[in-house]
């Protein structure tokens, strides 16, 4: 996966469809933690390994990771990204105000935000161009990041330096909170999904 080999129609292509999932899962979040959430990708982008740890986050930073398989009819992983700050701010979106918090709610709501996210995008794309993609149920992981990345990599068979980042946004009650989802594709996956969409 080069970034070169995809066209700027491509990646908006994939943009957009990151769009109308955000739009499904913020709707579906709303709808389980009964407030007013919205999402937003202002980002997608395909970089190598040395680009994502020096733009985005060094690779010995400490991090909140949970990640699902894709699979069906294209098969890859999606990697859920955020520092403990972060995802801190994450889980007071997703529980109820005054609610304790103990280290298995965390990863427990962390998890069921992932799994939103990633069903919701996978759900966009099926019916978009009819095909069956289905994901595993979401897998936490607190780790260095470097070690986090490599490991995704090493389970979708992908060989080449390069990731594909959707840069999540999550916006409620005043605050702004962003995270990344990486997806590793499983190689040639992108190149059938796009002859697929016609693009």
């Amino acid at each position: 996966m080069n970034k070169n080999e995809y066209s700027e129609m491509q990646l908006d292509v994939i943009k957009e469809l990151a769009n109308v999932g955000g739009g499904n899962a913020a709707t579906s979040i709303s709808q389980v933690v009964n407030k007013m959430v919205n999402m937003s990708v202002p980002m997608i982008d395909i970089l190598n390994y040395n680009e994502v740890f020096e733009t985005i986050m060094p690779e010995d930073s400490e991090v909140i990771a949970v990640s699902m398989k894709m699979l069906g009819d294209g098969n890859g992983n999606f990697l859920f990204v955020c520092e403990p700050d972060k995802a801190e701010k994450l889980v007071q979106m997703m529980v109820p105000e005054g609610m304790e918090v103990t280290e298995e709610i965390e990863y427990s709501a962390i998890s069921e935000l992932v799994n939103i996210v990633v069903t919701s995008y996978l759900n966009a794309i099926s019916k978009m161009i009819n095909i069956n993609l289905i994901s595993s149920v979401p897998a936490l992981v607190v780790d260095m990041f470097g070690a986090i990345l490599s490991s995704a990599y090493m389970e979708s068979e992908q060989f080449d330096e390069n990731v594909m980042i959707i840069k999540n946004e999550f916006i409620y009650e005043g605050n702004v909170v962003d995270a990344a989802l990486y997806f590793i594709p499983r190689p040639g996956v992108l190149d059938n999904l796009f002859k697929l969409i016609g693009v």
